[in-house]
């Protein structure tokens, strides 16, 4: 349970139109080990991607928006939103009970409100 990873699904972004994002989904990765959210995207040129890094302790809210395929997921931290779009249901579901366990666990490290 110290890594968690979950790319758009390719059906969902058809779907929905979003078909120039299949080529470079929205990947989310949550490492309990060491407590870091990342959603990560590569760039349109393909040289590099873009990163958005947030500490499990800084998490206020999370927001999840299901689609008929696919599922959004935004995390809000202390500074700002972090999202991933149109992953698996199931794994928006997972993630979001995984985060909420997490939380159960430890004491005082995460806030919600």
């Amino acid at each position: 349970m110290t890594l968690v990873k979950s790319k758009s699904s390719i059906v969902a972004l058809f779907v929905n139109g979003y078909l120039p994002h299949i080529i470079n989904p929205w990947i989310i990765i949550i490492d309990f080990e060491n407590e870091i959210i990342t959603v990560e995207k590569r760039n349109w040129y393909f040289i590099g991607s873009d990163k958005n890094e947030i500490a499990f302790r800084f998490i206020r809210n999370i927001r999840t928006n299901e689609h008929l395929f696919g599922a959004n997921i935004s995390i809000r931290a202390t500074g700002g939103w972090v999202s991933a779009y149109y992953l698996p249901k199931s794994d928006v579901k997972n993630i979001k009970d995984l985060l909420f366990a997490y939380n159960k666990t430890k004491k005082s490290s995460m806030i919600f409100s």
